[in-house]
């Protein structure tokens, strides 16, 4: 699906309809709602209503080298309700493919050779143009981060809890470090790194993609409707820096640094996202994100779950 394409008119018209409207949350979603049409927007929610889709969860990635952990990170959001991956290979060399091919067998993954510099916003513009129509949901994230639900026993039953009609749920990042590891451990990514931040930053986003509007970032995006957060308050902020943290429900645990040899290997086979590594990734960020003062053990249901998937 195609974004909408919207002229100059109807966006000043938009921002001018709307300006007055002192809530933020409000403001954007009935700017949103303008943009896309009104007509459109209540469309697409009766038609959603009565969809069984494909796919009720499905998520979209860019991919680097991510062999060592990608069977761990498939596994793991089966696990939570996932059903279906789109996912983009930006030139990996190595056995990305081999682990890759079970599942796409199965038809849990679609693959897609991504070659070039700086592709993550361009992959995921192809993901919604190609299969906004496939999942009720999709969720935008990394390799790096995992979607936990807290409460539900999946995602998808987590979802099913929120407001009817939501158009984006921005899902709010937990920030691990190396839980003192130099060196890469064996064992799972999750049973090996359970300190994390006191503090966080930070968010992705999981969206209806047929009410999108504009993409705003690679974290969060313009859309028709309401932006709200895992309590299910409605949000007028969609950046990672001016909302409060909500993570009591639904979290997105990033695991940024790992080990600090991973954390290494990472920066020299480069970024899909940017054009050089060193404005993304660098020794010096290494301290900055390398944060353990809490020890967490959110992640041990599902260690012994992921272990005998393994085998």
């Amino acid at each position: 699906m195609a974004l909408p394409k919207i002229s100059k008119q109807r966006k000043f018209f938009s921002k001018l309809l709307t300006f007055w409207i002192p809530i933020k949350s409000h403001r954007r979603a009935f700017r949103g709602i303008l943009q896309f049409g009104i007509k459109n927007y209540f469309n697409v929610l009766k038609k959603d209503k009565k969809t069984n889709f494909p796919n009720e969860l499905a998520i979209g990635a860019i991919m680097k080298n991510e062999g060592p952990y990608l069977k761990e990170w498939l596994d793991f959001h089966i696990l939570v309700g996932v059903t279906k991956f789109y996912l983009y290979d930006n030139e990996s060399t190595d056995d990305t493919v081999k682990i890759l091919k079970p599942y796409i067998k199965k038809g849990i993954v679609e693959y897609n050779y991504w070659p070039g510099r700086a592709m993550q916003m361009p992959a995921y513009q192809d993901i919604i143009k190609k299969h906004s129509h496939d999942t009720r949901w999709l969720a935008l994230i990394d390799l790096d981060e995992f979607l936990v639900p807290v409460v539900n026993d999946t995602v998808t039953d987590f979802l099913h809890t929120l407001p009817d009609g939501f158009a984006q749920l921005v899902v709010s990042w937990v920030i691990y470090g190396s839980s003192g590891h130099v060196h890469k451990p064996d064992g799972l990514v999750i049973e090996n790194y359970k300190h994390h931040a006191a503090k966080t930053w930070g968010v992705k986003s999981i969206i209806n993609p047929r009410l999108l509007v504009g993409y705003t970032n690679l974290h969060a995006n313009f859309i028709a409707g309401w932006t709200i957060d895992n309590n299910g308050k409605k949000l007028g902020y969609i950046n990672q820096t001016k909302n409060p943290p909500a993570y009591n429900k639904l979290r997105c645990n990033h695991y940024y640094t790992k080990s600090y040899d991973e954390y290494i290997a990472r920066l020299n086979r480069g970024s899909a996202t940017t054009e050089t590594t060193q404005s993304y990734r660098n020794a010096e960020k290494f301290k900055a994100y390398d944060r353990n003062e809490i020890y967490d053990t959110v992640m041990d249901r599902f260690i012994k779950k992921l272990k005998h998937k393994k085998k």
